[in-house]
Order: C-alpha cells, then sequence, then structure tokens
C-alpha cells in the first residue's frame, strides 16, 4: 500500500490543495485533466487525494505563470526544474542551498518560440525578468547577442521568417533602448558617441552597447542609424567627447565602412578613442580598435574611462 495512504496527514483533498495554494478547484481539475498534474492518488474508498508536497510545488507554478511562462510548460514540472527555470535556490543532498542558474540554451528556446508565435507579452515580461537578476553586460553577452545570432540561423534555415527577424529585433531595440536611456539620465562623466555609418540600416548593435556602457560614468551620445560622415566627426569635436564607439553590421560589410573609418580616425586625430565592433568590422586599421564581443568591448570602455577620470566604471 502506498506510504502515503498510510498516514492520512500527508493527502489533501482537492478543497484542502486550493486553499493552500491559492489555485482554484477548476483550474486544478482543468490542469490534472490537460497536463497530467497535479496527480491524484486514489484511495482504497474511492476517494482522490493530493500529497502535501504538491503545495510548494504549485506555489512555484503558480509564481512562473505569473512571471509569463506557459501552462504547459511549468504545470507538470518536478521542483527541481521549476526552481532551474525561475533561477531560484534549492538544496542540495546536504541540506545546504545552492544556486542552480537559468539554463541560458532553454530560456532562448522559450524565446524563440515565442517570436514564432508572435507573443509580444510574454517576451518582454521574460526580458524584463532576466534584466532585474543580471548585470547589463551578462544581458547582453548570454542572452541579447546570441538572440540575434540564433535569430540568423532559424531564418537561414527556414524557421522564421523576415516578419519574425522584424518583430523580434524590433521589440528588442525599444527594450533596450527604453533601459540605457533610463540609465543615462542624469549623468555628468565624459561624453561617448555612439553612432553607425552612413547608409548602415541595422541599430540593434548600437543599442547592445549602449546597454553594456551605461553601467559606467559615460554619457551616452547616440546618433542612430544613416549618420552621415561628416556630421559624426563634427559632433565629436563639439562634444569634446573622448571616445567614439561604431556598430559596423555584417550587412554594411568590411569593404564599405574600411575607408569612411579611416578617414574619422584621421580627422579625429589622437585626441579620441575609436572603437568599432560588428561583422563588418575591419581588422588592423590604423587608428581603430577593433572588438570581437562585449566582454572586450566593456573592458576598453571602461579602461578608457579609468584612463581619463581614475574611477573603475
Amino acid at each position: 500500500m502506498n506510504a502515503a495512504i498510510k498516514q492520512p496527514g500527508n493527502l489533501l483533498t482537492i478543497g484542502e490543495l486550493a486553499k493552500e495554494t491559492g489555485i482554484t478547484t477548476h483550474t486544478l481539475r482543468i490542469w490534472e485533466k490537460r497536463h497530467g498534474a497535479p496527480k491524484a492518488i486514489r484511495l482504497p474508498s474511492g476517494h482522490r487525494r493530493y500529497p502535501l508536497e504538491e503545495v510548494e510545488r504549485l506555489k512555484t507554478v503558480a509564481q512562473a505563470l505569473k512571471l509569463g511562462f506557459r501552462a504547459g510548460k511549468v504545470v507538470g514540472g518536478t521542483p527541481e526544474e521549476l526552481n532551474r527555470l525561475l533561477g531560484l535556490e534549492i538544496s542540495d543532498s546536504s541540506g545546504a542551498p545552492s544556486s542552480i542558474a537559468i539554463d541560458d540554451s532553454i530560456l532562448l528556446n522559450q524565446w524563440i518560440q515565442w517570436i514564432t508565435e508572435y507573443d509580444e507579452e510574454n517576451f518582454e515580461m521574460e526580458m524584463h525578468r532576466q534584466w532585474g537578476q543580471r548585470e547589463p553586460l551578462e544581458f547582453v553577452a548570454q542572452l541579447a547577442a546570441p538572440l540575434v545570432t540564433r535569430i540568423g540561423k532559424e531564418w537561414q534555415e527556414g524557421n522564421l521568417s523576415v516578419a519574425h527577424e522584424h518583430f523580434a529585433t524590433e521589440i528588442l531595440n525599444n527594450f533596450l533602448a527604453s533601459r540605457w536611456r533610463r540609465q543615462n539620465d542624469r549623468k555628468d562623466g565624459p561624453t561617448a558617441v555612439l553612432t553607425t555609418l552612413p547608409g548602415e540600416s541595422h541599430i540593434l548593435g548600437l543599442q547592445m552597447c549602449a546597454a553594456v556602457i551605461s553601467v559606467t560614468d559615460w554619457k551616452i551620445i547616440s546618433l542612430g542609424l544613416d549618420v552621415p560622415e561628416e556630421e559624426i566627426a563634427t559632433i565629436v569635436k563639439r562634444c569634446g567627447s573622448p571616445l567614439l564607439c561604431v556598430s559596423v553590421s555584417e550587412w554594411y560589410g568590411v569593404s564599405q565602412a574600411k575607408p569612411i573609418l579611416w578617414r574619422l580616425s584621421k580627422q579625429l586625430g589622437r585626441h579620441t578613442d575609436i572603437i568599432v565592433g560588428g561583422g563588418g568590422t575591419p581588422k588592423n586599421l590604423d587608428g581603430i580598435k577593433a572588438i570581437n564581443d562585449f566582454n572586450e568591448f566593456y573592458r576598453k570602455v571602461a579602461d578608457n574611462l579609468y584612463f581619463l577620470t581614475g574611477k573603475e566604471k
């Protein structure tokens, strides 16, 4: 006989389960029918009862649903799976709490699914949650940048359409812009001018750069898309900016970017450091610091700031 049945105190009626978890009996019945959980134990009398352990698990399920996860993904999850998904702490076999990191590959899979379904609400809600749990550099390097790469791969394989790509980049672009602009308010540090080159049509890389810089004391001046070459140099000089950051997409290309960056370097001289990143970044160009990833980008802008002000950020 099931051990739980020998101990009636460990079993709950569906009404008691609903009261303890705050989830209605109707919802619990629907979940059991559709998702196979919570699983009832049938007593010899024929009555249905639920293990006491379901209370905490279902409370975690409710928390996940409030954060935007779909019922089909979380209702049947084990406590370990749910805690891992939410990035919560659970205890190991010794009873000591250990922090369980969210599996970013699983998270990106979920984001791609939401993009496929044009599910803006859940996609944006989860971005807000992840931003709250991570440093901006971590958010960009571990989530935003890999997501952009993944979207490109899914598009090439025919799993996502151009409309999906535009949908996702528009949401991510707006999200990052709102985050870094909020951080940028009331800053009075040295200015960093961020820009794309004339004819560029991709701004997401620039927004990711701004998000990474936003935690430092740099005051960001973002020029956005398709900026005339002569205006870039004029604005940098007018602002007396010691740092120019340029995002060059793979679509824009090295051959198109190289002569423009070379001329900017000559116009601005040694008083302005130029950092360039993205798939269209030329290598080994005098006066230009080419970066390969956002971690390297952060190190360079932080080093520049320290050289200017003596501050770490």
